[in-house]
C-alpha cells in the first residue's frame, strides 16, 4: 500500500507541474496560453488528493482535515478556472483567457504555500 502512495505522489507532483511549470513560463504573454495543460494537471491533483487522503488514513498518517478541506477548496477552484478558461479558449479570443490562466495558476501557488508551511 505503500508504494500506491507513493505513486500517487509523484502523479501529484506531476500535475502540480503542469499547473504551475506553463504558470511561470507564460506569466507575462498576452496569448498562446497553455490552459489545457494546467486543465489536465489540475484534474491530476484533485484525483491524486482525494486518493492519497483515502490511502493514508488506513496507513496510519496523521491528518489534518481542516488543510485537507482548504486544499481541496483551493485545488476545486483552480479546476473549475482552468476548466472555464479552456472552454473560453476554444470558443473566443486568447486575450479572455488571461485572467482564468493567472486565477488558476495563483491559486495553485498558494495550495503550495499552504502544503509547506500549515
Amino acid at each position: 500500500m505503500d508504494v500506491v502512495f507513493s505513486f500517487l505522489v509523484v502523479a501529484h507532483f506531476i500535475g502540480l507541474a503542469a499547473i504551475v511549470g506553463p504558470f511561470l513560463v507564460q506569466m507575462r504573454k498576452n496569448g498562446d496560453f497553455a490552459i489545457g495543460a494546467m486543465l489536465a494537471g489540475a484534474g491530476v491533483q484533485l484525483i491524486t488528493g482525494i486518493a492519497m487522503t483515502g490511502l493514508a488514513e488506513p496507513l496510519d498518517y496523521d491528518l489534518d482535515y481542516a488543510k485537507i478541506i482548504t486544499k481541496l477548496v483551493i485545488t476545486i477552484l483552480v479546476f473549475v478556472a482552468a476548466f472555464i478558461g479552456n472552454r473560453t479558449a476554444k470558443k473566443a479570443n486568447d486575450r479572455s483567457v488571461k485572467p482564468f490562466f493567472h486565477t488558476a495558476g495563483g491559486l495553485a501557488l498558494v495550495n503550495i504555500v499552504l502544503a509547506v508551511f500549515w
